[in-house]
């Protein structure tokens, strides 16, 4: 279609003109909207792996939370624990002693 308008640019008229010119538009939007609808179905997956992977802290863990320090301490004191007996430490719950 291009190559026979490019031919015959000088034989077109106003109306065919303006049709070709709506129907080239029209193209693009479809292309735009196909291009949305791939890109939200893409972000709607991504949501749902967010959502399925998304880690909350236990209750008894908020101190985290609330203090720097308890982080480090806690970082601190599982690397010692690790160099000291050579075996991986898991946390299970952290009190604020003082």
């Amino acid at each position: 279609m291009f190559l026979a308008v490019w031919d015959n640019w000088e034989k077109i008229g106003a109306g065919e003109a303006v049709l070709i010119a709506v129907i080239a538009i029209i193209i693009v939007f479809l292309v735009l909207g196909v291009i949305i609808f791939a890109t939200s179905l893409f972000q709607k997956g991504l949501d749902e792996v967010e959502r399925r992977t998304q880690i909350h802290p236990r209750k008894e863990n908020e101190i985290l939370n609330e203090d720097e320090d308890a982080v480090i301490a806690v970082l601190v004191a599982t690397i010692q624990f690790y160099k000291e007996t050579n075996k991986d430490a898991k946390v299970i719950s952290i009190t604020k002693v003082d």
